[in-house]
C-alpha cells in the first residue's frame, strides 16, 4: 500500500525548490535519489504550505497511502517526529517514508522497535506490546503466523518476551530486539504492522 502511494508521488519527477545542500543532506540520510527527493518535496509542499505536518495532515496524508486505522496513525506520527514537537518537517518524513520502503533490513527493525517502544526509552516494555497487540487484534482479529499457530495478544506477548528477552529483566531492548528477529521470524511475522 505505502509503496504504490510512494510509487506514484514519484513518477511526476517535476522539481522542486528544495535546496542543493538539503538535497545533499537527504542523499547521505535516505534512500532516495535527487529527484525522487525533489517530487516528495513539491508533494510535501502542497500537502502543507508551512513545510510543517501537525496529526491531522499526516493521517489524511497516511490514509492515501492505504493505512486507514487511526491508533497506527499515532504510532507512526511519534515514530516519524524524531525532535518530538508534535510535527514532523520534510526531513522527519522522507527519512521516515525511506526506512518503510527502501530501508536496509537493519533500518527496518529499527523503525519497527521504534513503534513497539510507545514511551521512547530504548526498550519494549509487556505493557507497550499489549497496548499495541490488543488494538491490533481488535481490527485484524486473531495473529496467525507463518506455521499456522494461532495467538492472542497475551499469548503472542508472552511467547515474544520468551524469545527475546534474553537477559529476563522484563524489557526488550534494541539489541535484543535485533537479535530476536533473526531468530525467530516465525514469532516476528506475527508482529508485523506494516508490510
Amino acid at each position: 500500500m505505502i509503496l504504490k502511494y510512494f510509487e506514484k508521488l514519484i513518477m511526476g519527477n517535476q522539481l522542486a525548490s528544495l535546496k542543493k545542500e538539503e538535497v545533499e543532506t537527504l542523499l547521505l540520510s535516505t534512500h532516495f535519489e535527487s529527484k525522487e527527493l525533489k517530487s516528495l518535496y513539491k508533494q510535501f509542499k502542497k500537502d502543507s504550505p508551512t513545510g510543517m505536518i501537525n496529526k491531522e495532515d499526516f493521517k489524511e496524508i497516511i490514509t492515501q497511502m492505504g493505512i486507514g486505522d487511526a491508533f497506527l496513525h499515532e504510532l507512526l506520527f511519534n515514530v516519524f517526529d524524531k525532535n518530538k514537537d508534535n510535527t514532523i518537517n520534510f526531513q522527519e518524513f522522507v527519512c521516515g517514508l525511506s526506512s518503510i520502503t527502501r530501508g536496509t533490513p537493519e533500518e527496518k527493525i529499527e523503525f519497527a522497535f521504534s513503534l513497539y517502544d510507545l514511551d521512547g526509552n530504548g526498550y519494549i516494555t509487556k505493557k507497550e506490546m499489549e497496548t499495541i497487540l490488543e488494538s491490533m487484534y481488535k481490527l485484524v482479529g486473531p495473529f496467525v503466523t507463518c506455521s499456522g499457530k494461532r495467538y492472542d495478544p497475551h499469548d503472542l506477548i508472552d511467547d515474544f518476551f520468551d524469545k527475546m528477552d534474553e537477559n529476563g529483566d522484563g524489557n526488550i531492548s534494541l539489541e535484543e530486539y535485533k537479535r530476536g528477529t533473526l531468530k525467530n521470524p516465525d514469532i516476528i511475522q506475527g508482529l508485523r504492522i506494516i508490510n
